[in-house]
C-alpha cells in the first residue's frame, strides 16, 4: 500500500538517523518524543540548499542587501558564494549611501570595501553619500571600468567632499547617464562646491542621454547668487524629462529659460526657490508639465535634510518660514 505523504515520522526515528550518520543533534524537548512530524517536513528539514537552481538562488540574493550577500549569503555554500562573488545581475545597483547596510560595512570593513571595487564594473546605478570615505577612489577608475553607468546619485556633505575636478571628470566620462543627482547636505559643502554649475556645464556637454536630474541644496540663501547661473546650463538638457531644483536661488528668469530650453520636461520640482514668483505668465509657461511643485509647496516626501531658509530681511515670508522644522 503506498504511504501518504503526510504519514507521521517519530522524532526519536530522526535524532538515530542523524547519531548513526555523526552529526551532532540538539537535545530534544520532552513533548518533542511524542510529537509527530509529516514526510514533507522530514523533506524539507533534508534539502540540499546548494542544489538550489541558479534563477531561484539569485531571485532569494536579489531580496538582500549586498552587505548580506557579501558576508552572509557568500558563506552559505560553494554555490552561493560563486553566486555572490560572480554574478553581475547582484552588482547592477550599488549602494553605499548612509541608509545603506553595505555603506556601513564599506566604511568600516575592509573585506567589503575590497569587494564593492572587484565588482563596481558591472554597476549600472551607482549611489553614494560623504560621510563614505575612499570615494575619491571610485571616481579615479569609475568611469573607465563602468561605461555602461545609468545612474549616479550623490549626496555631498561637509565630513568628505568629492573634489569638483575629480567629480566633472568623472561626469565627462559617463556618456550613458540618464539620471544624475547631487545634493548638498549642509552649507559648508555649498560653499566647498562654489555651486554646481560648472558640473551642470560638465553634464549638459557629456550626457546627452540624461533625462532626470537632481541639484539640491540644503537651504535657500536669497544672497547665494549661483541659482541662474546653473539653470542656464540645465537649459541645455533637451532630453530632461524631470527637474529637482530643491532650495535654490533661481530667478524667474533663470526658470524660464529652463523652460524654453528643456523641451520634453514633464516634471519639475523647485520647492523652497523663493525667488521665483509664481505670476499669472510663470504659471502659464508651467501648465504644460504633468507635476509641478512650487515654492511654498509641503516638503512631505523629501527625504534629505535641509535648514531653515534664509530669506531677504525685507520679504514679509521671513517671519514665515524662519521657524520651519528642519
Amino acid at each position: 500500500m503506498a504511504t501518504s505523504s503526510s504519514s507521521p515520522i517519530r522524532h526519536g526515528h530522526r535524532r538515530l538517523r542523524l547519531v548513526e550518520q555523526g552529526q551532532p543533534s540538539a537535545p530534544l524537548q520532552p513533548d518533542e518524543y511524542t510529537r509527530e512530524i509529516t514526510k514533507d517536513e522530514a523533506e524539507e528539514q533534508t534539502r540540499d540548499w546548494a542544489e538550489l537552481p541558479l534563477d531561484a538562488l539569485l531571485a532569494v540574493l536579489a531580496r538582500l542587501d549586498l552587505a548580506d550577500v557579501l558576508l552572509g549569503a557568500g558563506h552559505v555554500c560553494r554555490p552561493w558564494r560563486r553566486a555572490a562573488r560572480e554574478e553581475p545581475v547582484l552588482w547592477r545597483r550599488i549602494d553605499i549611501g548612509r541608509s545603506s547596510k553595505l555603506g556601513m560595512d564599506y566604511r568600516f570593513q575592509p573585506a567589503v570595501r575590497l569587494a564593492v571595487r572587484r565588482r563596481v564594473r558591472w554597476c549600472e546605478a551607482f549611489c553614494a553619500d560623504g560621510n563614505n570615505g575612499d570615494l575619491d577612489f571610485f571616481f579615479v577608475f569609475l568611469p573607465d571600468v563602468t561605461p555602461q553607468l545609468k545612474s549616479l546619485r550623490l549626496t555631498l556633505t561637509e565630513c568628505n567632499m568629492i573634489t569638483k575636478q575629480g567629480l566633472n571628470g568623472a561626469i565627462s566620462k559617463l556618456s550613458m547617464l540618464e539620471e544624475l543627482e547631487l545634493s548638498l547636505t549642509s552649507d559648508t559643502a555649498l560653499f566647498r562646491s562654489g555651486g554646481l554649475a560648472e558640473t551642470s556645464a560638465v553634464a549638459a556637454g557629456a550626457c546627452p542621454l540624461l533625462k532626470h536630474l537632481r541639484l539640491n541644496k540644503y537651504r535657500f540663501q536669497w544672497l547665494s547668487n549661483v541659482g541662474d547661473s546653473e539653470a542656464i546650463e540645465v537649459a541645455k538638457m533637451r532630453g530632461l524629462r524631470s527637474l529637482q531644483l530643491f532650495g535654490s536661488n533661481l530667478s524667474n528668469a533663470g526658470l524660464e529659460a529652463i523652460l524654453d530650453g528643456c523641451v520634453s520636461l514633464e516634471s519639475l520640482d523647485i520647492r523652497h526657490c523663493f525667488n521665483v514668483e509664481m505670476n499669472d505668465e510663470m504659471r502659464g509657461k508651467c501648465a504644460r508639465l504633468k507635476t509641478l511643485k512650487l515654492p511654498e509647496d509641503s516638503t512631505d516626501g523629501y527625504k534629505l535634510s535641509f535648514g531653515c531658509p534664509e530669506m531677504d530681511p525685507g520679504s514679509p515670508d521671513r517671519i514665515l518660514y524662519y521657524f520651519s522644522p528642519i
